[in-house]
């Protein structure tokens, strides 16, 4: 294999599709070097193991998400129907399901009970995932009724990414996301 320069930042790029994809355990480090382009070895100059690099990946999914999510929630100059349509489109590029879905999901389904080494970086983006849907939904509703609605909302759209990876249809995460923007919008 010829020695390709490459950063931290364009492995990671190239590796979050596979682990959606296969998982944590069924994707090699060799594998993974192979998909970039390097050797192993190379790997194990970002990081230290298969741990590392996998705590990396969930770190820069959870900041990409989190930057974004709050960036849409706090625009002053998008209208709530536009936010909507924003937070539509981030969702369509971190859970998209050609890549194998919500890889916090699937890392947190494969490994929390085995491992949980991977645990509180995928509270946190659930947290924040919860919080930026509460944040919108306070326009039209109760504190009280933002955090039960956004939780059902969370829970509707990573049970929507699930059915649609095991139909192989979208339909049940685009239901999830219109049954989202009925009720952040009102047009129950």
């Amino acid at each position: 294999m010829p020695k390709i320069k490459t950063s931290k930042e364009e492995v990671l790029k190239k590796v979050i599709p596979v682990l959606r994809k296969k998982g944590v355990s069924k994707s090699s480090m060799s594998e993974l070097a192979k998909t970039c382009g390097i050797q192993k070895s190379h790997f194990y100059y970002y990081f230290n193991n298969k741990e590392e690099l996998i705590e990396e990946v969930l770190s820069t999914v959870y900041s990409y998400f989190k930057h974004n999510l709050f960036k849409i929630i706090a625009s002053t100059s998008l209208s709530l129907p536009e936010k909507v349509e924003s937070m539509k489109q981030l969702m369509n590029k971190i859970f998209r399901i050609a890549d194998g879905g919500c890889i916090m999901a699937n890392t947190a389904l494969e490994t929390i009970h085995l491992n949980p080494t991977y645990k509180k970086e995928i509270q946190s983006f659930f947290s924040d995932f919860i919080t930026g849907l509460q944040q919108l939904l306070e326009t039209n509703y109760s504190s009280e009724e933002s955090i039960i609605l956004a939780e059902q909302m969370v829970q509707d759209i990573e049970g929507g990414i699930l059915l649609t990876q095991i139909y192989e249809d979208p339909k049940y995460l685009n239901n999830a996301i219109a049954r989202m923007e009925k009720i952040i919008l009102l047009k129950i």
